[in-house]
């Protein structure tokens, strides 16, 4: 029971001294999602161009 009223007070005393600013990481995260969103798409062209030319072939 303590434990619940410890983590309650916790949750209620934060006041946001001592966080951690992770702006720099998120910037970072996202531009590689993007990337491998990209590189995800470019695959898949590749593949189509590549059906594409194994149909044309028979």
């Amino acid at each position: 029971m303590n434990q619940i009223i410890n983590q309650f007070r916790r949750i209620v005393a934060d006041d946001g001294r001592g966080d951690k600013d992770f702006t720099q990481q998120e910037e970072r995260l996202k531009k590689a999602q993007d990337e491998l969103k990209e590189a995800s798409a470019s695959l898949a062209r590749a593949a189509n161009h590549l059906a594409d030319f194994v149909k044309a072939r028979m």
